[in-house]
């Protein structure tokens, strides 16, 4: 039986990514990542779920003066804000503010939401889970109890 952790997926990837741009006439790739950081933007630590690893993406957008509810992430999250200003708060008044361009480690476990600023917000968000762990849970989910500190 072979087993894949998180951390080989994603140097795989980055080593595909590498020789692909390198390959191909006018495709580099940057000297220096977005982001690499072992924590996330409040200094709270992560880490990988056990399990059959699992990466998803998704492309959030908040409208102008929009928000989220208040939610958790029980696996490593990562954005980057593709278009506008977002504001992340912490439910205990923690907060953030990420630009276009910028990238970030979201908080762990810990309740939070976003707030588009001055504009509508795209977000390319990428979750590293684990099967059957869910990326994203709402306060009353009945697995946020376990999942995330309420």
């Amino acid at each position: 039986m072979i087993v894949i952790s998180l951390r080989m997926i994603a140097t795989l990837t980055i080593v595909a990514l590498a020789l692909v741009a390198a390959a191909v006439p006018g495709v580099q790739a940057g000297p220096a990542p977005l982001l690499q950081t072992t924590q996330s933007w409040d200094g709270g630590t992560f880490d990988y779920p056990e399990g059959q690893p699992e990466v998803t993406s998704v492309i959030l957008k908040i409208e102008e003066g929009q928000q989220a509810p208040f939610h958790c992430h029980p696996v490593p999250t990562l954005g980057y804000v593709l278009k506008g200003t977002v504001q992340v708060e912490t439910a205990n008044g923690q907060s953030t503010v990420i630009e276009q361009g910028e990238s970030v480690v979201e908080v762990m476990r810990t309740l939070h939401r976003g707030k588009a600023l001055g504009g509508p917000v795209e977000i390319l968000v990428f979750y590293a889970g684990a099967s059957g762990i869910p990326t994203t849970l709402l306060p009353d989910d009945a697995a946020a109890a376990e999942l995330c500190e309420l």
